[in-house]
């Protein structure tokens, strides 16, 4: 498990900045770009110009940072 901390999908907002994901994080943004970059997850811009990520994509980085490193093997049943 990647060093990443917990977050309550359920009360997540609509679109954060990349300064907020950054700070939700707990990462530097040169982080956030080489992490966002290697999952092929891209920042959008929103109605008044701000980029940043909607809910759908930070709980998809999260998930994947979340996961990151961790060893399948003992969560395989088969294994």
């Amino acid at each position: 498990m990647a060093n990443v901390p917990y977050i309550d999908y359920r009360k997540m907002k609509g679109f954060y900045t990349i300064e907020e994901v950054c700070d939700l994080f707990q990462m530097s943004k040169n982080q956030l770009r080489e992490k966002s970059e290697f999952y092929h997850i891209s920042p959008r811009q929103n109605e008044i110009g701000e980029w940043g990520f909607v809910t759908y994509d930070v709980r998809k980085l999260h998930n994947q940072l979340y996961y990151e490193g961790g060893s399948r093997k003992d969560q395989d049943p088969w294994a």
